[in-house]
């Protein structure tokens, strides 16, 4: 017969923002990136903001009846299913410390089922707009260096993390390769790029004299982009050329499609986009498979050789 454990006093008098103090103290002994550490606290607020509506203080009223309480609270205010998930596995993560810690009793948090969403990439339309090269004597360095990002976005389909820690020193130009050193999985990343992009960068570089420990992408004092400061420059830069669509993950989207419908390899395209697993870039795969098809049939040996007359007759 399993061993019960005898709750103490002082745990029993748990409340939940303790927990939360102690749930995040251990995330950081994990050595957890700080976008995970901020995750936790900007998903969370939400959840104790429920339970706090419905009068829960201390760990120990925590059930599972009020998790899905939560789900449908969530549900009322309009959420996405994918947004209300993001929500869940914040919880999810949470309350699973809390029943590792044994406050809780062990019950499972199931996330709920979600259509997944069409993963639109910027048409050829919207690229030919977009790269079409400003003259960089006149245009000023805000939209010079707004083209170059654009560039590197679509060549590179690099996370919005890993450009905005970008320095001059990471790019290999002899090697044609860039080091990328702050990815999803905190390992360096070694991804070859076109001489075509080397062009773009070593004119930006030297017109405006960056050294080997700057950030690639500055603004006008020299200091690196942030995450808003980037959006808001695509989306300036975007509409000002005549795109609507300003989503930067959108260009991640684009580079996989385009170097699926190119026939580039799976694997390959695994380790560019840094993906742990390769089912997430199947999803990719599977969701262009229709562009594909567009001229599959030219490569066709059945088509060949029963449609083309001359490939029919063949030499006897």
């Amino acid at each position: 017969m399993a061993k019960v454990r005898v709750m103490k006093r002082e745990e029993l008098e748990k409340t939940l923002e303790e927990l939360f103090e102690d749930f995040q103290l251990e995330n950081k002994i994990k050595n957890l990136s700080e976008m995970t550490i901020r995750f936790y606290d900007q998903n969370l607020v939400h959840y104790f903001r429920f339970l706090k509506e419905i009068d829960i203080v201390y760990v120990r009223e925590v059930e599972k009846k009020n998790v899905d309480k939560y789900i449908l609270w969530l549900k009322k205010k309009g959420l996405k299913a994918t947004t209300i998930n993001t929500y869940m596995r914040a919880v999810r993560s949470f309350l699973y410390f809390a029943m590792r810690e044994n406050y809780l009793i062990q019950f499972e948090i199931k996330l709920i089922k979600a259509d997944k969403e069409q993963k639109e990439p910027y048409s050829e339309g919207d690229i030919k707009k977009l790269i079409k090269k400003p003259n960089i004597r006149e245009c000023g360095f805000v939209e010079h260096r707004n083209w170059v990002l654009v560039n590197y976005l679509l060549e590179t389909g690099n996370r919005l993390k890993t450009v905005i820690n970008l320095m001059v020193q990471d790019i290999d130009f002899d090697n044609g390769m860039i080091i990328l050193t702050t990815t999803k999985n905190r390992k360096a990343q070694y991804n070859p790029i076109s001489e075509q992009l080397v062009k773009v960068l070593t004119e930006y570089i030297r017109m405006y004299r960056l050294n080997k420990d700057d950030y690639l992408f500055i603004n006008e004092l020299g200091n690196p982009l942030t995450r808003n400061s980037i959006q808001h420059s695509i989306a300036r830069y975007n509409k000002k050329r005549g795109v609507e669509k300003t989503s930067i993950h959108a260009f991640r989207h684009t580079f996989a499609k385009y170097y699926i419908t190119s026939g580039g390899d799976s694997f390959k395209l695994q380790r560019l986009l840094g993906h742990s697993t390769l089912d997430v870039t199947l999803n990719y795969v599977n969701l262009y498979s229709e562009d594909l098809k567009e001229g599959f049939d030219k490569h066709s040996i059945l088509s060949n050789y029963t449609e083309n007359p001359r490939m029919r007759r063949g030499k006897r």
